[in-house]
């Protein structure tokens, strides 16, 4: 017998399938596994060719689909939600594979919490890095206070660095994982990249559309109207670019979704929507969707039903909400602590530099909050 640990194997599930067909080549079968202590036990046996698969169902299944088990697919494994597939054909001869649709939401939301994570702790570094740079240039003295808990202050600072590395690690891992699941399924096709037109172009950045979708939705139909064609979206979907040609009546629609599912997209491109730019975020998953029509009765929305539209700026409203409200109550108690000092011992170029940022801080992110709602008035007003 051997054991072998393999603390993140859930997070490159091509890389351990691979991994176990080479151990089963070399002739080592697995033959049990603990997902809570992350190991792997084998047993030696002869060397054989097997194509594994990893499955994860949101509820736990007894039973194998009788469709798979003609393909040749049998149960090696199965423990809490996770069951491990094998097949002795070789993938050419397999036509049918075990469901990855509840992996991928599983990688989805595991991302969507990393991604949080990885934001706000940049967002809470950003600003003692900066206030801390400021200083220095300025050539204000820094005064190092001698603490007896600048070991926890230590400590703390390096389980934030690890979590951090953990944090960028899992969301790499995952969203290659989930690439793959979804290039070898052809659930997700990519739109081929868009070709510079001849004559005059231009490009206009838009960097905080998403606060306020419709007017990036307007704006774009406005452009197309005077004969302005949007042909590519980059640099993070905040830059647009054009091209001069004629006018023409187009619709836009931003589409904000959490955790958008392989059949979100061939559903709005059957209903005759194009995909002009996809986030390649898993905090903010916003797709741009376009369609030209032929004449002003022929203009749909991408969502017919009003209410589900607004249903979707509440979502919208309330996603920004909970992603910036943590940080402006930091700031604001940052803000109110200054604020005292200043009153007890009296203005200094750092403090007032320290006050500026974190005020300026706290209506930045207030102005975003604030802007999300103010969409999700104005489309419940109408």
């Amino acid at each position: 017998m051997r054991t072998v640990f393999r603390p993140f194997w859930s997070y490159d599930l091509p890389g351990t399938e691979a991994w176990l067909a080479d151990m089963a080549g070399k002739g080592w079968r697995v033959e049990e596994w603990s997902l809570l202590l992350r190991r792997f036990t084998f047993r030696q046996a002869e060397p054989i060719r097997l194509t594994y698969q990893l499955a994860y169902h949101s509820a736990k299944l007894s039973s194998m689909s009788p469709y798979l088990a003609a393909e040749g697919w049998s149960k090696r494994l199965q423990q809490g939600k996770w069951s491990l597939y094998e097949n002795d054909r070789l993938p050419s001869q397999i036509s049918a594979y075990p469901s990855r649709k509840d992996v991928l939401r599983r990688n989805r939301i595991i991302s969507y919490l990393f991604m949080g994570i990885l934001v706000y702790l940049l967002l809470i570094a950003l600003i003692p890095l900066l206030v801390l740079g400021l200083t220095f240039n300025q050539g204000t003295p820094v005064r190092i206070q001698p603490s007896p808990l600048w070991t926890v202050t230590w400590t703390a600072a390096a389980g934030a660095l690890a979590l951090l590395v953990l944090a960028i690690y899992s969301i790499v891992k995952l969203r290659a994982a989930s690439k793959v699941f979804l290039l070898n399924h052809q659930n997700l096709k990519k739109p081929p990249g868009p070709q510079k037109p001849a004559g005059t172009t231009m490009a206009r950045m838009k960097p905080s559309w998403m606060y306020a979708p419709d007017r990036l939705e307007q704006w774009l139909e406005d452009k197309e109207k005077h004969g302005w064609n949007l042909y590519k979206v980059g640099f993070g979907g905040t830059l647009f670019h054009f091209s001069k040609g004629s006018p023409r009546r187009m619709t836009y629609h931003a589409d904000y979704q959490v955790i958008a599912d392989e059949g979100y997209f061939e559903l709005h491109q059957e209903a005759g929507w194009t995909r002009l730019y996809s986030s390649p975020f898993s905090l903010q998953k916003w797709t741009l969707w376009s369609r030209e029509e032929q004449n002003a009765a022929e203009q749909q929305e991408i969502y017919s039903d009003p209410v589900h539209r607004l249903k979707q700026a509440r979502k919208i409203a309330i996603s920004y909400t909970l992603l910036f409200l943590p940080m402006i109550l930091l700031y604001s108690l940052n803000l109110s602590a200054f604020i005292d000092s200043m009153l007890r011992d009296g203005i200094t170029a750092s403090q007032a530099w320290n006050t500026s940022i974190m005020f300026l801080s706290i209506l930045l992110f207030g102005s975003f909050a604030g802007r999300t709602w103010l969409y999700y008035r104005r489309l419940k007003q109408q």
